[in-house]
Parts: structure tokens; sequence; C-alpha cells
């Protein structure tokens, strides 16, 4: 130790700031762990009993979802019904991002508080997020009642569930712009909707095409599941296989589904790797 007593003190005084921290950080994973445990005996989760029951799960995978030859027998003959089941898919997905785009755009701009006033931007956000705290599946429900079951009900389920997730997104991205055009714009006498369309879109018009492709490929995730409610697509399938215990065609729909997937995700990010090159090509 020092001889000095105000660098002992400051000494002292560091090493029970860096004992708190750790004690914080200590407490905080125990608490966060005990939670966790708590809630799995609450929920019922027994490792046990899983453990003791994994043949069953071993039997479905290997024996019939996963055996190569009745895999691909059970591909060759639904061929034709899954393509078009995943061609519904994809159309209930497109046509619902389609849809939800302008209303997402229009209430992403009223939603971001340095475009509108407090009243209004609150008044948005806080329809932003009733949105988006129902489910896809239940907005699929509500329109199968409205529209009847097939791809309809499915892509305005699909619509509305993105305007909730994309005008927020949209807003968001609004908020951080940077607000020298803006106010360069406003000084010229501007209103707020041309000041939006001269500043403050230009911005963000990228992230916003980037955005909307990414949840064309949420949506069409999305989208396959929402056949189980009746609302088209590769859910349909997927649910009548599973209520006949015919695994193996469940598993010749999932990969559809991963197919379809994939294709999606690869075409959306060519188009954001081509606009990312326009845009530096812009620069």
């Amino acid at each position: 130790m020092s001889d000095d007593p105000s660098v002992d003190a400051e000494f002292e005084r560091l090493q029970r700031r860096r004992w708190r921290r750790t004690a914080v950080r200590v407490g905080s994973v125990a608490t966060v762990a005990l939670a966790v445990i708590a809630t799995a005996r609450w929920i019922g989760l027994d490792p046990g009993y899983l453990y003791a029951h994994r043949e069953n799960l071993g039997d479905v995978l290997l024996g019939e979802m996963l055996a190569p030859r009745a895999l691909w027998a059970e591909l060759s003959g639904e061929a034709t019904g899954l393509v078009a089941a995943a061609a519904e898919t994809l159309a209930i997905a497109g046509l619902g991002t389609a849809l939800a785009l302008p209303v997402a755009l229009l209430l992403g701009v009223l939603a971001a508080a340095n475009v509108t006033p407090w009243a209004v931007h609150a008044t948005v956000r806080f329809l932003l997020g009733g949105l988006r705290a129902v489910p896809s599946m239940v907005y699929a429900l509500l329109f199968v009642i409205l529209a009847g079951l097939g791809p309809v009900a499915g892509a305005l389920a699909i619509a509305v569930g993105t305007v909730g997730d994309l005008g927020r997104l949209f807003a968001d991205e609004m908020e951080e712009i940077d607000e020298t055009p803006v106010e360069a714009v406003r000084s010229t006498g501007a209103g707020t909707l041309a000041t939006t369309t001269a500043a403050r879109l230009p911005q963000v018009t990228t992230a916003y095409v980037a955005w909307t492709l990414f949840y064309l490929e949420i949506n069409a995730r999305k989208s396959s599941a929402l056949g189980i409610v009746g609302a088209g697509g590769l859910g349909y399938p997927l649910i009548i296989a599973f209520r006949a215990r015919n695994y193996t065609r469940v598993m010749a729909v999932v990969v559809a589904v991963l197919c379809l997937v994939v294709g999606v995700e690869a075409v959306a990010n060519r188009l954001r790797d081509l606009l990312g090159a326009q845009r530096r090509a812009s620069r």
C-alpha cells in the first residue's frame, strides 16, 4: 500500500465499487437462472419425462419423417399439389406485404416524433402497438369469418400484422434522420408535407425498402402456417397430414416450406445487394 492516505482511500473505493459490480452481476445471473427454473416448473417442463419418451420422437423422425425412400416417394407423388400450395403461400405473403406497405408508410410517418405533434404520433404509435399485439393467426381466424376459407383471409391477416410491424420500424427510422436538410427545406417556407417529401423520405428510402424485403421473408414463413386455420397455402396440407398422423407427408410439406423460404430469402438478399450497390454508385 502507498504511504499517501488519499491514494489508499481511492484504491479502497475502487475495490469496493468493483466488488459491488461483481455482486450485482452474480445476483442478476442467479435471479435470471432461478426465474427460468421456476417458470419451467410452473409450465410443467420435466426433463425426466422427455428423456423417458425420447424413443417416440426418434421413431417418428427416423422411421417416417426422414426415411429417404418414403420421403422421396411422397415428394414425387405430391409434387403438383405442393408446388400449387407453395405458389399460393407466396401469393399470400406478397399480396399481404403489398397491401400493408402504403398504410404502414403513412402511419410510420405520422408516428414519427420529429414529423407530427405529440398527440398525433403518440396516438398512431398506440394504434401500431395494438396491431402488433395480436398474432397473425388470430387475424386469420377473424378474416376467415369475413372472407371465408382460402388465401384471401390469409393475405388480409398478413397485411394487418405487417402494418403494425413495418409502421413501427418506419417511424423509428424516420426519427433517426439528419435534421439539417429538413431545416434547410423548412427555411424556404415549405410545409410539413413538402418538407417530408423533399428532405425526410429520401433519407430513409433505402432503409424502408430493406425492411420491406425483410418482412416479405417473414411473411413467407407466416403464410405457410396460416393454412392451419383455413387461410390457404401450405399450412392446409400440413395440418391435414398431422391430423392423419402421416408424418412422411408432414416432412414433405416442411421441405416445401423450406424451399419456399430459402428461395424468397435468396431473392430478397439479392435485391438488397443491388440496392446497396446502386446507392454506393450514386454517391
